[in-house]
């Protein structure tokens, strides 16, 4: 089994909780391979847990930047409509105006969100530009 293999393999069994991260190690030795390939893989398997947990944790960011986005749209459609009906009088009109305002930062907020949410894709330039993501083996930033 390659290198690869063998990372992705119990990248995905700790991520599961089939088995805990510091199993990872002895597993890896039980199999026979040498002391510096086992902590290269170790290695390889922490930083794609990492990765993943990573983007998870700014997908969910992002997706309630989103929710808050469609909460002020809905809010300032409310406003709007209300002070057209004449619920809401203020006078001179200005209610309505008032409503606009969390109409354009909700959409912002949403089109912002989607298209951050699409650019962090796990392995995206924009992920590892965010984050400062570093080559473990050279050292180099990415």
């Amino acid at each position: 089994m390659s290198d690869e293999e063998l990372v992705h393999e119990y990248a995905a069994k700790v991520s599961k909780g089939e088995i805990t991260f510091d199993k990872v190690r002895p597993l890896l030795e039980q199999q026979g391979i040498d002391e510096t390939r086992v902590t290269q893989i170790v290695r390889k398997v922490d930083d794609e847990i990492q990765a993943a947990l990573l983007t998870q944790s700014t997908t969910s960011s992002l997706e309630k930047v989103i929710r808050f986005g469609i909460i002020l749209i809905v809010f300032g459609v409310i406003v709007t409509l209300g002070s057209f009906a004449g619920f809401l009088s203020v006078g001179n009109g200005y209610m309505a105006v008032f409503g606009y305002g969390p109409i354009v930062a909700g959409l912002v907020m949403i089109v912002v969100g989607i298209r951050r949410k699409k650019n962090m894709a796990p392995g995206s330039e924009t992920l590892k530009r965010t984050f400062r993501v570093r080559d473990k083996e050279s050292g180099k930033k990415l």
